[in-house]
């Protein structure tokens, strides 16, 4: 299904800004799961796409399994005579991958080989004129895969990033992720204190999802119903799905709530001995919508981490706000 790019204006606005600037730091965009990050982040890339003084070098770890440390060395390098090449999975886009030469051993290599080739990549985009732009979607992927048996590739990526941004200016570096969990740990990893900014994409906004409704022929009925229960971009697209097979609004958002209690319900039986805990942070949302992460106790944080590694809270560290992922969850909340 082809997602419809929904008002997404202001992101849209701030990322092409940003990648306009003299890089300075790491950007973190963050939010629910089907924010719309990625929509928005390959929105720009679109929109830029006729400009050849931008180079973006744009990684989906998404379509891959949690990747092997021979199998990152394939994801991000391309073999070629170039020192970076257009991505041949990515027909639709300009975008490239970091280019090395074709007798580059993957098998055979130290991080600092794999980091020399992306500093000299880095660098030939510099030289010629142009602005390099390195996006990787859901980087925590890489959190497992160690060089040598010691080297976490992801912290040694860490700082090569605060090296490429903040230290020379040299090359934007924007990462996606929807795992909060993952922002709480780069938002106290002091190393990256000063040289990490932070984006939210969160749900959009009520008089958003009406007009959006409205231009997509819902009557007014369904609209009044919908715009109470759903947040998110691709349930509009949902929403239109399921009425073209006969499914009404009321019975599609019904549906969803009745899977987000059993999700819920799920969990607490999978977890049994964090069940009162699970439901202890749960009830804080009997009469809102959003909490403070200071109202949970440090007594039953590691049940507040069960949810939000399931996905049923999405904690906004940068923030302190700890709220459902979405309308529907809050809702099956409530039902519980």
């Amino acid at each position: 299904m082809q997602i419809k790019f929904y008002d997404r204006e202001r992101e849209l606005n701030y990322l092409k800004t940003y990648c306009q600037l003299i890089p300075n730091s790491i950007l973190f965009v963050y939010g629910p799961k089907s924010s719309g990050k990625s929509t928005v982040m390959l929105k720009v890339i679109e929109e830029f796409k006729d400009r050849d003084d931008l180079v973006f070098f744009y990684y989906d770890l998404r379509k891959y399994a949690t990747p092997t440390k021979e199998e990152f060395l394939n994801i991000f390098f391309e073999k070629g005579d170039k020192k970076y090449l257009y991505n041949k999975l990515e027909i639709d886009l300009k975008i490239f991958k970091f280019g090395v030469e074709e007798n580059f051993d993957f098998n055979n290599v130290s991080l600092n080989n794999v980091f020399a080739k992306i500093n000299e990549d880095i660098n030939a985009v510099v030289e010629e004129g142009k602005r390099p732009i390195l996006i990787i979607d859901e980087l925590q992927k890489l959190k497992s895969i160690y060089f040598n048996g010691s080297k976490s590739l992801l912290n040694e990526l860490f700082n090569l990033f605060v090296h490429l941004t903040k230290v020379r200016h040299l090359c934007h570096v924007i990462c996606l992720t929807s795992d909060s969990l993952f922002i709480n740990e780069i938002h106290n990893n002091s190393s990256l204190a000063k040289a990490s900014e932070y984006y939210l994409i969160d749900w959009l906004e009520k008089e958003t999802i009406e007009k959006i409704l409205k231009e997509e022929k819902f009557n007014e009925e369904e609209i009044n119903y919908a715009i109470n229960y759903i947040s998110l971009p691709y349930e509009i697209e949902l929403l239109k799905s399921n009425k073209q097979l006969g499914v009404s609004v009321k019975e599609t958002i019904k549906n969803w709530i009745n899977i987000e209690e059993e999700r819920i319900r799920h969990i607490m039986r999978t977890n049994p001995n964090k069940k009162e805990d699970i439901l202890k942070i749960l009830k804080l949302f009997s009469d809102k919508i959003k909490i403070k992460s200071e109202d949970v106790g440090d007594e039953i944080f590691d049940a507040l981490k069960i949810l939000i590694e399931n996905e049923i809270l999405f904690y906004d560290v940068i923030n302190g706000i700890i709220k459902p992922h979405s309308l529907t969850t809050y809702y099956a909340i409530k039902y519980l």
